[in-house]
């Protein structure tokens, strides 16, 4: 189940609602006004993990044959779980997930959420099976996932902001005494923050899992080969893979670059140094490393340097938090 990818996906959300959304909601409208209670957050955390957990389940079982031979500590070729707990394991936790993603669906009054759920558990399947043998096509899929459960967050954050904006506009307003004009303004206030910041951080983390994914076919070019997996350094080659990853790593730092310049034009200059000091020099050594490596194999430490690179994205949701209360 790779139960690190799932920690930092439950780690990642839980910083992202409560020191990000949580404070705009708090500092902007009234603090009881938030789209989850703290439980349905768990269950919202619960259900994103839940899906991801069948994901990696289902690409074990399909890659069986493959990891016999080329990664024979994994779980099921060491026969620590059988190929049918692995199916009954991936059933469990799709359906699980569904499900929750239902009930949330229809407390926020939008059960189309739902079909979101069963969408991405058909196309983890999917990329199991056919999309991850597809140049590039696989990386980007599981890429976008990644960064989708920032969207997901904010679609019950709109939802949730429209369906009281809705109340406020028919007058609904009670004894809080407001004014439904500015309450209206403020409510889109509060979205407009909340999506800049989604953008960044399911940015990040697209273009970060999108360099993981190819770095992760570089270390397996051997096997996806012999099985006829055709990824961009089967089809293309271990050099074109390299450059690949140090292309989409330029294109992160030209993002960073965008974000670094902005918080120099307010003079967040805290916030400015953190971004340059925890991933953007990193980003730097890290495309000079995969450069100059030479006919050196380093893909494991790569991929262990980017996942380090990306926890200190997200550990800048906290430290953009404090540098906020001190300032």
């Amino acid at each position: 189940m790779r139960i690190g990818n799932l920690l930092m996906i439950a780690f990642s959300l839980s910083l992202f609602y409560y020191l990000i959304l949580v404070p705009v909601h708090q500092d902007k409208l009234l603090p009881t006004l938030l789209p989850f209670s703290n439980l349905n957050f768990v269950l919202f955390v619960l259900s994103i993990v839940l899906v991801a957990a069948a994901g990696n389940v289902i690409n074990d079982y399909l890659d069986f044959e493959a990891d016999k031979e080329y990664k024979p500590n994994r779980p099921l070729t060491t026969g620590t779980i059988s190929l049918d707990t692995a199916v009954y394991l991936h059933g469990v936790f799709a359906i699980a997930g569904i499900a929750i993603g239902f009930y949330l669906g229809w407390l926020s009054h939008n059960l189309r959420i739902g079909y979101i759920y069963i969408m991405a558990v058909l196309l983890l399947y999917l990329y199991s099976a056919f999309l991850k043998k597809i140049v590039l096509l696989g990386n980007i899929l599981i890429a976008a996932l990644t960064g989708f459960i920032f969207v997901l967050l904010l679609m019950f954050e709109s939802n949730y902001l429209q369906s009281l904006r809705n109340f406020i506009e028919n007058g609904n307003i009670g004894d809080l005494h407001l004014d439904s004009n500015e309450v209206v303004a403020t409510i889109e206030n509060v979205l407009l923050i909340i999506v800049t910041q989604v953008r960044f951080y399911a940015g990040f983390a697209f273009i970060i899992s999108l360099a993981r994914e190819i770095v992760k076919d570089l270390e397996d070019r051997e096997g996806d080969a012999a099985h006829k997996v055709h990824t961009l350094p089967v089809q293309l080659g271990e050099r074109a893979g390299k450059i690949t990853v140090v292309l989409v790593l330029v294109g992160l730092l030209g993002g960073l670059s965008y974000v670094m310049a902005g918080f120099a034009q307010i003079r967040a200059f805290k916030e400015l140094s953190y971004l340059l000091f925890t991933v953007a020099i990193p980003v730097v050594i890290l495309i000079g490393w995969i450069l100059f490596s030479g006919d050196a194999k380093p893909y494991r430490k790569i991929s262990t340097a980017l996942k380090i690179i990306m926890l200190m994205g997200i550990l800048s949701i906290p430290a953009f938090y404090l540098f906020e209360k001190m300032s």
